[in-house]
C-alpha cells in the first residue's frame, strides 16, 4: 500500500548559511507548527542516539522521555522503505544535503503509518553534528489521494467504453479520457490524438461562447447547451442536447470537468434528413450517475 505515493529527495542544506534573526521566539514557532499542522520534531546525535518529540514519538509508536537508538528507529520503517531511509541519511553526511521523504512506518501496534519528513543537518567546525528535522504523519491524506485516485480511474474505464459521446476534462481541460463515439463525432480516430491534450490544442477556433461555457463549469456550474456534432455515419454537423458538468476532487475543489451529448442512438441520421431538434428530455442523468461514482 502506498507504493507509489513514496518520496526520498535530496535538497540543499542550511547548515552553511548564515541564519537570520528570528522574528518571534524560535520555541513558540515550533510549538505553533505541531500544534496547527500537525509536525513533530526530532534530531539525531551522532553516532547514533535519537531524540523525539511528544508528537514525533506517538507517530512511531515510541516513548518520548528517553533517546532511541537509531537502528531501532530504522527497523519500524517498512522492510522496503528502509534502504531508502539509510541511503537519504548516508547523502546527507557525505554531501552536506538536507533530504524530505515520504515513507511507510509500521507501528509496533502492527499499524501501517506513512510518514512524511524534512530533514537538515547542523555542522560544527567542519563536522556533522546532529540531524534534524520535521515529521507529521501523512496517512490520511494519501489513503484519501488513493480513494480519489480509484474513483477517476473508475470513471475514465466507464467513459472509455460507454456508447455515447462522452469526455472527462481535467481543471485545465485537458482530455483524460473519453469514448470511441466521442472520437468519431470530432473526426478522430484514436484517443493518443487526443488525450493530454487541451481542448485549445484539439480546437484552436474554439467559439468565445463555448469557452465561456468551459469556464463556468470550472467554476462549479453544470451548462446545458446546444452544440453540434459530426455524425459518424452521415459525416454531417447535427446538433445535439449537450450537459458539461463539473467533477469534484476533495473538499468539493473542481477537479475537472465531463461533457455528454445527449443522444439516445448514435449516428441514425442520414446525411440526406433534416437536423434534428435538440433532444429536450436529455436531464443529465449519465452524469448525475458519474456524481455519485467521484
Amino acid at each position: 500500500m502506498f507504493d507509489r505515493q513514496l518520496i526520498a529527495t535530496s535538497s540543499e542544506s542550511l547548515a552553511q548559511v548564515e541564519p537570520t534573526p528570528a522574528v518571534t521566539d524560535v520555541e513558540r514557532t515550533l510549538q505553533l507548527i505541531e500544534q496547527r499542522k500537525g509536525y513533530g520534531q526530532w534530531k539525531i546525535i551522532f553516532p547514533g542516539s535519537v531524540m523525539l518529540s511528544a508528537r514525533a514519538a506517538d507517530f512511531y509508536g515510541l516513548d518520548a522521555d528517553t533517546p532511541v537508538p537509531l537502528q531501532d528507529m530504522v527497523r519500524l520503517y517498512h522492510a522496503d522503505d528502509r534502504g531508502k531511509l539509510l541511503t537519504l541519511i548516508a547523502q546527507a553526511l557525505q554531501d552536506r544535503r538536507g533530504f524530505h521523504c515520504r515513507l511507510r512506518v509500521e507501528r509496533r501496534d502492527g499499524q501501517l503509518r506513512m510518514i512524511e519528513t524534512f530533514a537538515d543537518l547542523r555542522v560544527r567546525d567542519g563536522r556533522v553534528t546532529e540531524l534534524f528535522g520535521l515529521s507529521r504523519d501523512v496517512t490520511a491524506a494519501m489513503e484519501l489521494e488513493l480513494r480519489n485516485e480509484g474513483r477517476l480511474q473508475l470513471v475514465q474505464d466507464l467513459v472509455g467504453s460507454l456508447p455515447t459521446p462522452i469526455v472527462v476534462l481535467d481543471d485545465r481541460l485537458r482530455v483524460m479520457d473519453c469514448s470511441v463515439h466521442w472520437l468519431k463525432a470530432h473526426r478522430f480516430v484514436e484517443r493518443r490524438e487526443v488525450v493530454g491534450k487541451t481542448l485549445q490544442q484539439l480546437f484552436p477556433d474554439m467559439p468565445a461562447d463555448q469557452a465561456a461555457e468551459y469556464d463556468a463549469a470550472l467554476k462549479g456550474q453544470t451548462i446545458k447547451t446546444r452544440r453540434s456534432f459530426i455524425s459518424p455515419t452521415s459525416g454531417t454537423a447535427v446538433p445535439f442536447a449537450t450537459v458539461i458538468a463539473p467533477w469534484f476532487v476533495a473538499d468539493r475543489k473542481v477537479g475537472g470537468i465531463t461533457m455528454a451529448i445527449g443522444w439516445s442512438e448514435i449516428a441514425t441520421v442520414k446525411s440526406a434528413a433534416p437536423a434534428p431538434q435538440a433532444v429536450d428530455d436529455f436531464d443529465g442523468s449519465l452524469l448525475d450517475m458519474l456524481k455519485t461514482v467521484v
